[in-house]
Order: C-alpha cells, then sequence, then structure tokens
C-alpha cells in the first residue's frame, strides 16, 4: 500500500495517547479491520464478526448510500507494526485575525501529520458496524470514498499486557455506549419517522397541541394532570404500530425490517407527508368513534372533559395511556381480515368504563384505585367479545381467572357484543 499523510493532532487521556486524524472512506476501507487481533480464540474472533456483520452492516451501507447528510462519529483504531509516525508542526504562520506569538505552546506542539507506510496493521476498538457499512458502501459507490471521517488512532502492542490493555479499551467504549433515549429521539431526531410525525402533531393538529399532551417518553399520566389525553411517548408508541401494521407504505416484508427502515433512514417528504396524514386519519377515526373523544378533540376547554373522563374512580380507557395503545393494536389485528372503517365500527361496541369488563381487575385495580398491569390479557379478551380472538379459549378464561384470582368455575368471559 502506498504511504498516507493524514493531518492530525495529538492527545493525552489518562495513560494513553491518542492521535485524532482525518481519512478517506477508501483508504478506511482498505486499510481497517475488524478488531479480531484481541481476541486468542479464532472461534471467538469468528463469532464477533460475524455478530458484527449480521446486525448493523448493511443498515449503515444504507444510510451512506441514500442519506446526502450523512454523519458518522469518529470510529477508534489500534495501530501496529509498520513505521507509523506522528511529525509535529513546529512553526504556524499567523494572519489578519491570529498573531502566530500569541499562541500557547500546548496549541501548537499538538498539531502535527501522521504518516503511515502502508505496512501498518490497523483495526477498530469501536466502530465495527460502521467500518462493515463503509466497506460496502464505498465497494457499491467508489465516489463515496472521498469522503473523510475523523479517526482516533491509538497504539497497540501484542504481547500480553497490550493485548488485554486494547481489549479493555474495546470492552469499555463497547460496554459504556449510552443508547439515545426516547425522549431524546422524539424531541431531536430527523431520521425517525414517528419522532417526526409527532412533533408535527404536536404542533398541527388541534386534538394534541397546547398542553392536550403531556410532554413524557413514558406512559405515565400523573393524577395531578387534568389536561392532557396521554404523553408524547405514548403517542409516538401508537404512530410505530400505526405505520408497522394499518399504514403500511414500506415494501419490506419483516415487522422488524419494517420498524428500521421507518427509524433509520429519513423518508422522502412525500412519504412523511403521507404518514402525517394516515395518523390524522386514524385520530379522526378514532374520534368519531367514541363521544369522550369527540368532546375533547371539539371543546376549548378541554380540561373539563380531562377530568369527566380521568379520575381516582376510574373515568375512560380512552384517557389512559395503556387503553389508546390496546385500542390501536387491536384496530392492527382487525385490519388482517376488514377494511379501517369495518374496523372503527367494530371497536366502537366495545366497553370503555375501567370499571366495566374486562377492564376492572385486569388493568385497573378496583379497591386501590389505579392501574395494574394486564394489557395483553385485556386486549385479548376484547378480541374475544368481537369475535376476533385467534388463541385457545380454554386458556384465555384460565388466565382471566387468575388475574381475578377468583376460581375458574367462578368466572365467565365476557359477552360477546353484537
Amino acid at each position: 500500500m502506498k504511504k498516507l499523510y493524514l493531518s492530525s493532532l495529538r492527545g493525552i487521556m489518562g495513560d494513553w495517547v491518542y492521535y485524532p486524524t482525518l481519512m478517506k472512506l477508501k483508504d478506511i476501507a482498505e486499510r481497517v479491520k475488524i478488531a479480531k487481533e484481541i481476541y486468542q480464540s479464532k472461534a471467538l474472533s469468528e463469532m464477533v464478526q460475524r455478530e458484527i456483520k449480521r446486525k448493523r452492516g448493511k443498515e449503515i451501507k444504507d444510510y451512506l448510500l441514500k442519506q446526502e447528510q450523512r454523519f458518522f462519529n469518529s470510529l477508534i483504531v489500534a495501530i501496529y507494526e509498520g513505521d507509523p509516525s506522528w511529525h509535529e508542526i513546529t512553526r504556524i504562520e499567523g494572519n489578519d485575525h491570529l498573531n502566530s506569538e500569541d499562541f500557547p505552546e500546548h496549541v501548537v506542539a499538538g498539531i502535527g501529520i501522521l504518516s503511515l507506510n502502508g505496512e501498518e496493521k490497523l483495526f477498530t476498538l469501536d466502530g465495527q458496524h460502521r467500518l462493515v457499512g463503509i466497506r460496502e458502501a464505498v465497494a457499491e459507490n467508489p465516489q463515496l470514498g472521498e469522503d473523510k471521517l475523523s479517526i482516533i488512532f491509538i497504539a497497540h502492542r501484542t504481547d500480553t499486557e497490550g493485548v488485554e490493555r486494547s481489549r479493555r479499551l474495546f470492552t469499555t467504549l463497547n460496554k459504556n455506549a449510552v443508547r439515545v433515549s426516547k425522549g431524546e429521539t422524539i424531541a431531536l431526531d430527523e431520521d425517525d419517522t414517528m419522532a417526526i410525525t409527532v412533533r408535527r402533531l404536536v404542533t398541527k393538529n388541534r386534538m394534541f397541541m397546547d398542553d392536550r399532551v403531556l410532554n413524557s417518553p413514558t406512559d405515565n399520566v400523573p393524577r395531578s394532570n387534568k389536561t392532557c389525553l396521554t404523553t408524547i411517548g405514548n403517542l409516538y408508541d401508537l404512530l410505530s404500530i400505526l405505520f408497522t401494521k394499518v399504514y403500511v407504505t414500506s415494501k419490506k416484508k419483516g415487522l422488524k425490517d419494517k420498524k428500521d427502515e421507518l427509524i433509520k433512514m429519513r423518508q422522502s417528504d412525500e412519504i412523511l407527508n403521507q404518514h402525517y396524514t394516515n395518523a390524522c386519519d386514524y385520530f379522526q377515526r378514532l374520534t368519531n368513534s367514541f363521544l369522550p373523544l369527540k368532546e375533547f378533540a371539539d371543546t376549548s376547554d378541554y380540561s373539563i372533559v380531562v377530568k369527566k373522563y380521568r379520575h381516582p374512580d376510574g373515568g375512560s380507557v380512552l384517557f389512559r395511556p395503556i387503553g389508546l395503545k390496546i385500542l390501536t393494536e387491536i384496530i392492527a389485528a382487525l385490519t388482517e381480515k376488514y377494511s379501517l372503517p369495518e374496523c372503527f365500527k367494530m371497536i366502537s361496541k366495545l366497553p370503555i368504563d375501567l370499571t366495566q369488563t374486562p377492564y376492572n381487575g385486569v388493568i385497573w385495580h378496583p379497591t386501590q384505585k389505579k392501574m395494574i398491569r394486564g394489557k395483553t390479557l385485556v386486549k385479548n379478551l376484547l378480541l374475544y367479545m368481537l369475535n376476533q380472538f385467534p388463541g385457545n379459549v380454554h386458556k384465555l378464561r384460565e388466565d382471566y381467572a387468575k388475574a381475578l384470582e377468583l376460581e375458574m368455575h367462578l368466572v365467565q368471559l365476557p359477552k360477546k357484543v353484537s
């Protein structure tokens, strides 16, 4: 391989000396390897590489090929053998805005050039998935190879102590990586279709504007809240169900693939507009199907409606995040056999008061006056009431009796709705 000269800085953190540089994607694809050198077991090394390729290589390749606003964090790359050399730049000229005499010594001392003679061995300690994606994207579109990515080089030694040291850093970097929170995704993500649509709903759709929706990534609405129908986090979850199971624009077959497409790759403006239209359509249909939601949507004094339908003695399941999620999942199940108008006509016949069957004792505790876990069972019981439950009816009755803490012979399944 030819010799490379890379603009570089030199820094020290703890007992690590590191070199941030800029490197073209084509050089990264050609020279950098996956971190197999830190595994003494060939089988373990192959397993790690297989897992990396299986998980995210294709997603990142697609991101690079399709996203004009592509950007990555730095790769952290270990380097050994060959003749890597860092050359300090000792003299920097000033200009009209900067006087070179004012530069602190430590600033000048950290600026230089890193040279690689092509015989070095380079492998990633952080960024394995990105590396696989880079290789595949550059192979498909060589023009991408001219993009530059920041690389942080560190020195690696091949003795036992050096291998352990690099392996520890590899583990620390990957284990301690902090996932972006759901709240941050909803507020900031410009690729996630659900996040984009949520932000649009709370700014443009009257049903969710102002303080009609709680700015919380969870499904919990505090008892003290008297204005919100649900939470932003719950709204995001409802859209995830709708866009992968009800209003589906993706051509992908698997549910996970459909969701990954919606989360990791920004859709065209045309498709984003269609998703927003579909979301508005869904909530309009839901509102038309249930009087409490129509009251909430139509009034300017919505706090009165919230107090009426969410209170210490229960109220409507529609004013609890879990209730909206259950009904949305039921719609998703019904659309496999029925048109949307038929689906909403069917669910409009379901009970909505928390003190009624099948909510009472399953997701609503009648004596403690609070919501409890039982979402899946309630969904199945409601499907049974619609004559659409696909599972074992005897097992459903057993589960219902267990939830109510009653002997099975004392429990009957809810009456079906006509």
